[in-house]
């Protein structure tokens, strides 16, 4: 089963230090279980989150940790998903946990 997420965001591929590739949405499901219980988050909004904040950080824009998640918070909102600020910034250490514990070494963009 598919995990909806932002209409027209990328659904990257992300190949492990043991080679093997992984979709966006098995790395949701490694973020919910990262998060433990701690935010009753649903899937979709967590998949939401990181589609979000992975667009936001190409913009040639510097901005501090918590302008990104203010940004990434905004923006989520004008799309019908509520994620304050603080749960944004959960999620995306949540995601960047993952990311080093798999030993992610590319990213493969798909859409």
């Amino acid at each position: 089963m598919s995990i909806p997420g932002l209409l027209g965001a990328s659904e990257p591929a992300f190949r492990t230090r043991d080679a093997r590739w992984m979709g966006l949405d098995s790395i949701v499901q490694e973020v919910a279980a990262a998060l433990g219980g701690i935010d009753e988050l649903s899937l979709v909004a967590l998949k939401s989150t990181i589609q979000m904040a992975r667009q936001v950080v190409q913009e040639p824009v510097e901005r501090t940790p918590e302008a990104l998640y203010e940004a990434v918070s905004e923006r989520l909102r004008r799309r019908g998903v509520i994620m304050p600020a603080p749960r944004v910034e959960n999620v995306l250490a949540a995601y960047a946990s993952v990311i080093v514990s798999l030993e992610v070494l590319e990213i493969n963009e798909i859409g």
